[in-house]
């Protein structure tokens, strides 16, 4: 079972917009009919799929927390599936930084932390992963 990872933006993220984004960051697109991308390198992958119905899940006490590292309310939701092969948690956060250039962001990981965009874009420079 994969690893779920949020990414969540405070931009209103529309489908075709976040698709030209997969394609154009060589995610490969559609690779089933539950994920809008996959992306794999040897044995590690990770599936993504916008889906701000997940927003909903979150209890209150997580929406505000999410919302004081985003500095503003959340308003796309991301789902990083990440498999549990070693390297795979990686491929995760070379995604999440690409994401982070282009939107406003937070990580909420399955540990249930959150990572500020400036906390995020620290671990891009260090390569070190979610810790």
């Amino acid at each position: 079972m994969p690893k779920p990872i949020s990414l969540i933006s405070s931009a209103e993220i529309q489908p075709g917009e976040f698709l030209s984004f997969l394609q154009y960051s060589g995610v490969l697109l559609h690779p089933d009919n539950v994920y809008d991308g996959r992306i794999s390198r040897d044995n590690t992958h990770v599936w993504i799929v916008l889906d701000n119905t997940e927003l909903k899940n979150f209890n209150t006490d997580e929406i505000e927390l999410i919302t004081q590292k985003l500095t503003a309310k959340p308003q796309t939701h991301i789902l990083l599936d990440v498999s549990k092969t070693s390297g795979s948690e990686q491929l995760a956060l070379e995604f999440a930084c690409k994401f982070a250039k282009k939107w406003s962001c937070v990580i909420y990981d399955s540990s249930q932390r959150v990572y500020s965009e400036q906390e995020l874009l620290g671990l891009c420079q260090t390569e070190l992963g979610f810790v």
